[in-house]
């Protein structure tokens, strides 16, 4: 090895990776392959930053049917049956038969963050940017509303209720700060299926293998309703769409009091407000849930035997403990690994900031994130017709009878018997 890299023989991966909330995550990322290059010098990593979740899938399905797709990329962990139906990706089976460290792994990520992983037995991806969404609220507020700021809403019926006292209207009656804000992004579901899951459903059957989605339900039409009444009926949250994006900075600026967002928002969040904020659940119709969220490592056919071990020593390393630690530190995204909470950086981390522990908490309620074929098409319909009902275009039921035929229509090519 040593003559070959005087020779300047290095192993060149390919690395394709998104960022889906605020922050300077990329940046992070961009450190982290720096680090793993200078404990490893025979091998080289190509990052190629993807955008948003969306714009990253996009590139690497771009790379796929050009003949060049990476050697690894992070993708969202739902998105298993769209690469499986486009014959990309290889299971990391075979490696962690004969890699004590890759087993160890396996059996070391919480259970909830590899049920999106998996597939009849078959491990297909390894996690890494995970997370679920979380209540976030302004402490401050709640006191100035005669809230307790350690009793956050555990309820539908409360968040109402709080949100009703929190929301801040001037002289002339113009709202200066609203009580909770729930974005409806325009191509995503996953605010969305927590809804559902407190409301008693889900998005899909489970047992569907990834061809049975559940829109024309009454806890999808609960889900979407109760998010036009926030505004229309209790006028409690901003009109129109609310756009993912903008949310967190809205927040930390003091324009709403409670948002739904990533917990991968904490670290934005965090050095953004200048008030004291709490996280909690996000609250319960009838049950508490929320999905499981974020991204995963995938392996891609086409590596020679080389480039595979170097891809699987990059993979491990960034999905070890103290890197996990390090990233939800950095971020606010759950850190995957177990053994991270157990770290001395990790334990005086969650001393100082305690909010971090309330997706990892949360995950014991966590269901699997829609897991379905042309994942991109369905969540597009169903987006469609949340936004139509909140914007007050359609009626609730019309909207999720309309959404069900176009999305039986969308999996019907990947899903005939």
């Amino acid at each position: 090895m040593a003559l070959g890299l005087a020779l300047g023989q290095k192993t060149t991966i390919t690395f394709y990776y998104p960022v889906g909330v605020a922050g300077p995550l990329a940046r992070f990322i961009e450190a982290y392959v720096a680090d793993f290059e200078k404990a490893n010098p025979d091998i080289e990593v190509k990052t190629v930053f993807g955008g948003n979740y969306e714009e990253n899938q996009a590139k690497v399905v771009a790379a796929i049917k050009a003949g060049t797709p990476p050697d690894t990329a992070v993708l969202l962990s739902q998105q298993l049956f769209t690469l499986l139906s486009m014959d990309a990706i290889e299971p990391f089976d075979p490696y962690i038969a004969r890699d004590p460290e890759l087993k160890r792994a396996v059996s070391d990520f919480f259970p909830a963050f590899m049920m999106n992983s998996t597939l009849e037995g078959k491990v297909y991806s390894l996690p890494f940017q995970r997370s679920t969404p979380i209540l976030y609220y302004n402490k401050e507020a709640f006191r100035e509303a005669g809230l307790d700021p350690n009793k956050p809403p555990a309820t539908w019926d409360e968040l109402v209720e709080y949100a009703k006292r929190l929301t801040k209207r001037d002289a002339q009656g113009r709202v200066v700060r609203y009580g909770v804000a729930i974005p409806t992004e325009d191509r995503s579901t996953w605010l969305l299926e927590g809804l559902v899951i407190q409301a008693g459903g889900l998005l899909y059957d489970p047992q569907g293998r990834g061809c049975k989605v559940l829109v024309d339900t009454e806890p999808v039409r609960q889900a979407m309703q109760f998010k036009r009444d926030l505004a229309a009926v209790h006028k409690v949250s901003p009109e129109g769409v609310i756009a993912w994006g903008t949310t967190p900075g809205d927040f930390a600026a003091g324009k709403v009091a409670m948002i739904y967002h990533s917990t991968g928002s904490l670290g934005f969040i965090r050095d953004n407000a200048r008030f004291e904020f709490g996280t909690a659940f996000q609250p319960k119709k009838v049950r508490y849930g929320v999905p499981t969220g974020g991204a995963n490592f995938y392996l891609f056919k086409g590596s020679d035997p080389k480039k595979r071990e170097a891809t699987l020593r990059f993979i491990k390393f960034m999905t070890s403990p103290e890197l996990q630690a390090r990233w939800s530190i950095d971020s606010g995204y759950v850190a995957a690994r177990r053994a991270s909470w157990s770290l001395p950086i990790m334990k005086e981390y969650v001393k100082k900031w305690p909010q971090a522990l309330t997706a990892r908490e949360q995950l014991a309620y966590a269901k699997a994130e829609l897991p379905v074929y042309n994942l991109q098409q369905v969540k597009d319909i169903i987006a469609e017709a949340e936004q139509a009902v909140v914007l007050g275009r359609k009626d609730v039921r019309e909207a999720t009878r309309e959404a069900q035929a176009r999305v039986d229509q969308a999996l019907a090519p990947y899903c005939r018997r």
